[in-house]
């Protein structure tokens, strides 16, 4: 197996270790993937240890290091919160199964864009805060408020309607705003 498609293998291994966790948070796991988290970092460092030709391909391998550290220190958090009580399971959700799934890529997952009202951009926000396990410290009017004065003033300074969009980047939830096409608008 050449170096390409090892690096290409622990992308994938990644993105399945991130829905495992996922999984153990939302309660369709009852233990959380350590044993598997644990070989995977064994293999994460031995690719690491070898000597690399091309430079693109130690970027991907130190890019992949990184991220792996990232979901870690996030998941030994979530799991220190969860067992001192402060994570709820499944954070009031029925069950896994009925759970809208948001897969993390490289580049940002859209979940709802706010033309059809606020409330379902607020929904589909809280949704996407517990299926990561994120705690939803904001109600609804308090969201709406944050949001009229942010698009006011990006609209402000763009002289152009936004949309906002629930987007999930690097296991977290963001709020991001787009102008609005002509057509769109309806002017």
């Amino acid at each position: 197996m050449d170096l390409e498609q090892k690096i290409q293998m622990l992308e994938r291994d990644l993105r399945e270790q991130v829905k495992n966790w996922e999984r153990f948070f939302s309660g369709g796991l009852r233990v959380p993937p350590e044993v598997e988290r644990a070989r995977f970092a064994q293999r994460l460092r031995t690719l690491a240890e070898q000597t690399f030709n091309r430079r693109a391909d130690q970027f991907r391998v130190e890019q992949l290091q990184h991220r792996f550290m990232s979901y870690s220190q996030n998941w030994e958090r979530m799991l220190r919160d969860r067992e001192e009580g402060r994570l709820a399971r499944d954070a009031g959700l029925s069950s896994p199964r009925t759970k809208p799934h948001i897969e993390e890529t490289n580049g940002p997952t859209v979940t709802s864009v706010d033309s059809s009202g606020r409330g379902s951009l607020y929904d589909r926000y809280v949704s996407a805060k517990r299926q990561l396990g994120l705690d939803v410290r904001m109600g609804r009017s308090e969201f709406d408020q944050q949001l009229d004065r942010q698009r006011e003033q990006i609209q402000e300074r763009l002289g152009r309607q936004v949309q906002f969009e629930v987007r999930v980047e690097d296991g977290k939830v963001k709020l991001a705003a787009r102008k609005v096409r002509k057509r769109e608008s309806g002017t």
